[in-house]
């Protein structure tokens, strides 16, 4: 849900044109182009079938949650592995004469 905050805020800029429903149509179609492939086909039928921009946004948060939920977690890092030589424990750096360690 990266883009949804801002998307909505800009849908609610985008108010006050013609008429609300192409209003809330425009809006839609700008927020569509913010979001994610999920989030903005759902932005996009909701614009067509004349949704409200606050249920819209809704069901894109929704279907934008789901698809991260699918989303395999990236490769856990871990510490550096100990080397044959390496000093344990390893070796204690001097502090800076000023008192900063950094």
């Amino acid at each position: 849900m990266r883009a949804l905050p801002l998307a909505l805020l800009l849908v609610l800029a985008g108010c006050g044109g013609s008429g609300p429903a192409d209003d809330n149509e425009a809006a839609l179609e700008r927020a569509a182009e913010q979001s994610t492939p999920e989030a903005a086909e759902v932005l996009r039928n909701a614009a067509e079938n004349g949704a409200s921009v606050q249920d819209a946004m809704q069901a894109a948060g929704n279907a934008q949650a789901a698809a991260d939920r699918e989303q395999p977690a990236p490769p856990a890092q871990g510490a550096k592995p100990h080397a044959p030589g390496d000093p344990v424990p390893p070796p204690k750096i001097p502090a800076h004469e000023s008192g900063n360690s950094h």
